[in-house]
């Protein structure tokens, strides 16, 4: 069997002599906790543990090959492991990464050690039980019950599935008697160089040489002689860095170090590897403005991020492979963010190393408790520092978050509990002063003491959001106490930025966020005095659908580039956005005047001119797509800043239909900077039932409102309004169309059928059915989709026989978010021509009876019988419903 996550789990800290435990280990549960009574840590008792678990993943998860998510309480691990024979000389130590909750240590059932806390990591030195060349028995009992208390984050019955036992690589690893326990490396810009803070544990008093050199000869190699006394110390001492090369998300150099720690007696050396970023984080004031911005390496930032769970389907807080950290870390990059918010999870540290590696930043939550005791206050005081220590060199990690929402502050409305939060910050500001510090990423619009001014919305409304954000933009100034608790806790001057915001929230269902995100993201960028936000999220998980990606982290499909060609979420997450100031889509009259507050945001590379170029394109109401007008507009983009354009005015067509005003942002170099896009709906009362044409007759179909259908269960959706009909599995429904009175049969010379169709794939769409909260019609999908076959007659005719590839919904239908009828959901623009045989057949008969019967159906016997949907003239993606075209 091929061991999983073979890499080094921690690349801050990594030694050459290492041996990875991680892979299958004899297991049992212990539902009575009678494991220790009986002794199940003696090597004899392996016949109690009958299972077989695959190490470092969670019993719960699928990858353990146990799969309990029903299970709380204890459980226990064993096997058997060999200390390499060419360790002699060194001490041997068994690692964990991470065993949630609590875990105790048996080596040749003897207790070597205990520990507790989920997320943190812990080593046992096994001289006493163990020697290089010998074999020995481990057995570990996890005990995890979720308690209030300790850091639960989301591992709650009322949000996911918990994670219990070992969920972290587990790894032998020999050290020389002497050795290195903690590398802290302190970077200072300004005077080009970097404090090395080691924590060692010199075996003898005496003297002893430690020596820093750079892998890739980024700096000088600086050696220091030190004489220690016996035991753990510090020893510190600063390295030159000539010419620093700063981190940052486009150019995230790391120096790479090797550490050595070599004592005067000759004996064992100790070899470190690890690295270390040179930038600064900081907030300050900028271009005379009284609000403050987050500054990376000493200028404005703006961070365009989302909410990163970091569950996986296989492992939940386990990752599957490496390839999977590194892999959803690119996908945040993929997408333009530069910053991911790693939420209320101390995570596997290979993903800040990927991080680090690749160029992202991030905001780091510590995991929320749900309950204000004194066990809970202890565990976070305990686990700041530590959490500190372990995470302190990667230069991705910008900010610790203490708390998110007020989970567990059970206390937060007294004022010894503001108090005691303010105090954690303090603490935090002391242990590190390089990163910002919030005291609670909120959404009750109560902070206390914060170096950021964050908040969160959910809200899928354009005029409420606008709204929302208008308001919080409004009232935060120096002294006001908004967004905080008030009394002696009032806004200072830190800087305001959304952590967490979307259309679609936990419990609304699996549904299109492209529309929301659009327009969500197009109005927090038209604020100055916001510096970022935080998309929520990067992917689903479970049963929340409101991520970039798919739980599995397939893609999702957006449709932008219907509108403007090459648009995607990279434009909506671009450092430079353009935008207008106007809802999304909206209700206009063909041929009014439209006009619209133009804006520009500029945060990316310089650019002293700039122009927005932009086109008017109608959809008219048969489905045919022209340019009508376009123009320039030379703009002098104010860099870390927002600048108003001035109103961008155009002329619409006379006919209905749907337009797009598309935006181009251009800068002097050619170079495409932004897409972006409205719509609007130009339309006063419903097309005619029957419209007289330059060339014929247009006779058009409510959908909704129809003669029959078989479709009984379940009930077909029929919109209030007649403008979408739907129903799943196989059946028909059928339309009467009344040929007008002055329509002469005979003259006819060809008849169109134009209608936009698609499939109706309902739940079997949805991804995680044990489970569905709200409203669910799930966004398109990249490698899913859910076809039906149509077969289209007219009297009885058949007219043509369609293949529907899907069940779509994104931003394509953008009709129906403007109506609120299956936000999202579209169809594929069809066009049957009936001539020849059958045309003269249907003229014979309109000649006795001057009506004509349109059926659809989805046969039984259909290779793909995926339901139907027809849209009306105000659903879908096209401005029509079915439509019969008489040419004459």
């Amino acid at each position: 069997m091929q061991i999983p996550r073979p890499e080094h789990p921690t690349p801050l800290m990594q030694r050459a002599q290492w041996l990875n435990l991680n892979g299958p280990w004899r297991f049992a549960f212990d539902p009575h906790t009678i494991g220790e009574q009986e002794r199940w840590y003696s090597p004899h008792s392996s016949s109690a543990k009958s299972l077989t678990i695959t190490v470092p993943f969670p019993w719960e998860s699928p990858a353990s090959g146990v799969e309990r998510p029903d299970y709380k309480g204890a459980g226990w691990y064993e096997r058997e492991f060999t200390v390499p024979a060419e360790w002699q000389g060194l001490t041997p130590y068994l690692n964990f990464g991470a065993v949630d909750w609590q875990a105790r240590v048996w080596v040749n059932g003897q207790l070597a050690g205990e520990h507790e806390n989920g997320y943190l990591p812990f080593s046992i030195d096994l001289s006493r039980f163990v020697q290089p060349g010998q074999s020995a028995t481990v057995t570990v009992r996890a005990y995890d019950v979720a308690d209030a208390s300790t850091l639960v984050g989301k591992q709650v019955p009322r949000w996911y599935t918990h994670s219990s036992g070992i969920w972290q690589t587990v790894w032998l690893e020999g050290r020389a008697p002497s050795h290195i326990r903690a590398i802290r490396i302190e970077p200072n810009v300004a005077a080009q160089e970097a404090t090395v803070k080691l924590n060692v544990y010199a075996a003898a008093a005496g003297e002893y040489t430690v020596s820093v050199r750079a892998r890739n000869g980024d700096f000088p190699d600086v050696t220091v002689q030190r004489t220690l006394r016996n035991g753990e110390q510090p020893v510190h001492f600063s390295l030159s860095i000539p010419d620093p090369q700063l981190w940052s998300p486009e150019s995230p150099h790391l120096y790479e170090v090797d550490i050595d720690l070599s004592p005067a007696s000759g004996d064992a050396t100790d070899s470190v590897q690890s690295y270390f970023g040179m930038r600064t984080i900081s907030r300050g004031a900028w271009s005379g403005n009284e609000y403050e911005y987050i500054l990376l390496n000493g200028e404005p930032v703006y961070l365009r991020g989302a909410l990163d769970q970091a569950f996986h389907p296989d492992g939940l807080h386990a990752y599957p492979s490496d390839d999977v950290i590194r892999g959803d870390i690119q996908l945040a990059k993929d997408v333009g963010l530069n910053m991911l918010r790693c939420h209320i999870k101390i995570n596997d540290p290979r993903y800040y190393y990927w991080a680090d590696k690749l160029g992202l930043l991030i905001m780091y939550d510590i995991p929320s408790p749900d309950l204000d005791t004194p066990t809970m206050r202890r565990i976070v005081e305990e686990t700041l520092p530590q959490v500190i220590s372990r995470d302190f060199n990667s230069p991705s990690i910008m900010a610790w978050i203490i708390f998110n929402e007020t989970w567990g502050l059970t206390e937060h409305h007294t004022v010894e509990g503001h108090r005691w939060l303010k105090s954690v910050v303090e603490k935090a500001r002391k242990l590190d002063p390089t990163r910002l510090i919030e005291d609670n990423s909120v959404c009750k619009f109560d902070h206390v003491e914060t170096d950021i001014n964050s908040w969160h919305y959910y809200i899928n409304d354009y005029h409420r959001v606008r709204q929302h954000i208008q308001r919080v933009v409004d009232e935060t100034y120096p002294g006001s106490p908004f967004n905080y608790v008030g009394g002696d806790y009032v806004q200072k001057t830190a800087p305001l930025m959304n952590s967490e915001y979307g259309g679609i929230s936990a419990a609304m269902g699996d549904q299109d966020i492209a529309w929301c995100f659009k327009y969500q993201t197009t109005e927090l960028r038209k604020h100055a005095k916001i510096c970022g936000y935080v998309y929520t999220e990067l992917d689903d998980i479970e049963w929340e659908h409101n991520g970039f990606v798919n739980y599995d982290r397939s893609r999702k499909i957006y449709g932008y580039d219907f509108f403007v060609d090459g648009m995607s979420l990279v434009d909506l997450n671009s450092p430079d956005l353009v935008g207008l100031d106007a809802p999304p889509c909206q209700t206009v009259a063909p041929g009014s005047e439209f006009s619209a507050p133009l804006f520009v945001s500029h945060w990316g590379p310089a650019m002293s001119t700039a122009q927005v170029h932009w086109t008017l394109d109608l959809t008219d109401r048969f489905g045919q797509k022209q340019q009508v007008s376009q123009g320039v507009i030379p703009v002098h983009p104010q860099r870390f800043g927002v600048i108003n354009v001035g109103a961008l005015s155009v002329t619409l067509p006379e006919q209905a239909g749907l337009a797009t005003l598309a935006l181009r942002l251009q800068d002097d170099a050619g170079q495409i900077r932004c897409r972006n896009y409205v719509n609007l709906e130009l339309r006063t009362d419903a097309a005619p039932a029957a419209e007289k044409l330059a060339n014929g007759w247009a006779l058009r179909i409510a959908p909704g409102h129809y003669q029959h259908t078989s479709w009984q269960w379940p009930m077909p959706f029929s919109a209030p309004d007649g403008a979408k009909f739907s129903a799943h599995g196989n059946g028909y429904v059928d339309y009467e169309v009344m040929i007008p009175t002055e329509v002469d049969a005979t003259q006819i010379s060809r008849i169109r059928l134009l209608v936009e169709m698609g499939a109706r794939g309902g739940m079997a769409k949805v991804d995680w059915r044990q489970q569905t909260r709200g409203f669910n019609y799930p966004q398109t999908e990249e490698d899913k989709q859910f076809p039906t076959n149509v077969v289209v007659e007219l009297n009885n005719l058949v007219i043509g026989e369609v293949h529907i590839a899907d069940d779509p919904a994104d931003a394509r239908g953008v009709l129906s978010h403007h109506s609120g009828i299956d936000p999202g959901s579209y169809g594929y623009l069809t066009e049957l021509v009936i001539d020849g045989n059958v045309l003269e057949t249907l003229k014979r008969e309109l000649a006795q009876a001057p009506a004509l019967r349109v059926r659809f159906a989805v046969p039984g016997v259909a290779d793909h019988a995926g339901g139907l949907s027809l849209y009306g003239e105000t659903v879908g993606c096209y401005p029509l419903g079915p439509t019969l075209i008489l040419e004459m």
